[in-house]
């Protein structure tokens, strides 16, 4: 990884108090500030792309050409998902193409839908049953998410299903519509604009409630995005590009180092947020739990309820903040800084919005008795 901090300029601030929802203002970040957390923070950030499909199976271009567009882009990683195959594993291209490290992972086709698995040590066959598939990825030590689970297309069946390590919360062939990625590609090629494409941008309502309703069950489930990069022709134009759909929807990881093993434990733990940086580069974007000015958790963990216990939101350029307990919104703030009290146990996660678009989406801090 490059040698940029991990944006703690987050943990140097102090910013506003967060208000109720039901109050007739929500202030301004403070110009004052003191450092939020004393202790020195273990992470830093790496920025990249889970789920991209090349020529191993339906994408249009190679692993290296794609690599190249990560490098253009400053990527920290790439997570390669070509269905049911990893071919271009056994061929040698998982590993680090410039400063972006690839891994080559699988997406599996299954009765009940399409099932990310990262970390395989090998296929695991196609058009299983969805259940059949989870348990089989889960005895290799694998990860496995849900991809796209609302797609008309390919929908996932068995929403009442156990054991995966999360779900795509936003996945673009599912939020943006075929017809608007057409209507992007018309735009980008006649006026040279990608940014015509933030426009389409919607929260993803439907799975975010899905989200809530398994975390509710009891399950830590994680929450990634994906582009589900193809590089989409239609009538001889290239009309997805890999490189806008790169700055769609990016994953923001909480690593200790950059290497394969580090990048599938922050996945696993949770500890990452998923971020449109098309809207506004999201690098440095913190939610981290506080007490006593002594940093209690971060995105993915755990942490025990004290009365003095607080939450700090940091975004990297001024937006608008939603904090959700439970699946149900209970304070917002507005501005770079935000300090929400913590009135008990529950899960708690953010999702931050700038100009009005969707923009950032937080894995939870788990509050505990």
């Amino acid at each position: 990884m490059r040698n940029r901090s991990s944006a703690l300029l987050a943990v140097l601030l102090a910013g506003c108090a967060a208000v109720p929802l039901d109050s007739s203002a929500i202030p301004h970040p403070s110009s004052r500030g003191g450092p939020a957390v004393a202790a020195p923070y273990p992470y830093r950030e790496a920025v990249g792309v889970i789920h991209i499909h090349s020529t191993y199976s339906d994408g249009l271009k190679p692993v290296e050409a794609i690599a190249r567009i990560a490098n253009a882009q400053e990527l920290d990683f790439l997570i390669f998902t070509d269905h049911d195959t990893l071919r271009g594993r056994r061929e040698g291209k998982e590993g680090w193409h410039g400063e972006t490290l690839v891994l080559i992972d699988e997406e599996i086709s299954t009765k009940g839908g399409h099932y990310l698995a990262l970390g395989l040590a090998r296929e695991v066959p196609r058009l299983e049953d969805a259940r059949w598939t989870i348990e089989a990825v889960s005895r290799q030590g694998a990860l496995g998410f849900i991809a796209h689970p609302f797609w008309p297309r390919r929908p996932w069946k068995d929403l009442d299903a156990h054991g995966m390590t999360g779900l795509e919360i936003y996945s673009a062939v599912q939020d943006v519509t075929e017809e608007n990625v057409l209507l992007l590609g018309f735009w980008t090629i006649f006026t040279g604009s990608e940014f015509s494409l933030i426009q389409w941008l919607n929260r993803p309502s439907e799975t975010l409630a899905l989200w809530d309703r398994m975390l509710a069950r009891g399950e830590r489930v994680v929450g990634i995005g994906s582009p589900d990069a193809h590089g989409l022709r239609r009538w001889g134009l290239q009309l997805g590009p890999y490189a806008t759909m790169f700055k769609l929807v990016r994953d923001h990881l909480l690593v200790r180092e950059l290497s394969r093993p580090a990048i599938y434990d922050a996945l696993a733990k949770g500890r990452l947020f998923v971020a449109h940086d098309l809207v506004a580069d999201a690098r440095g974007f913190t939610f981290l739990a506080v007490r006593r000015n002594a940093l209690e958790g971060v995105m993915g963990d755990q942490v025990k309820w004290r009365r003095d216990l607080r939450l700090y939101a940091y975004l990297p350029s001024p937006g608008k903040m939603s904090l959700f307990r439970d699946g149900k919104p209970v304070a917002e703030a507005a501005g770079q800084h935000g300090w929400f009290p913590v009135s008990g146990p529950g899960i708690y996660r953010l999702e931050a919005t700038r100009k009005g678009k969707p923009w950032i989406y937080s894995n939870p801090l788990y509050v505990i008795e």
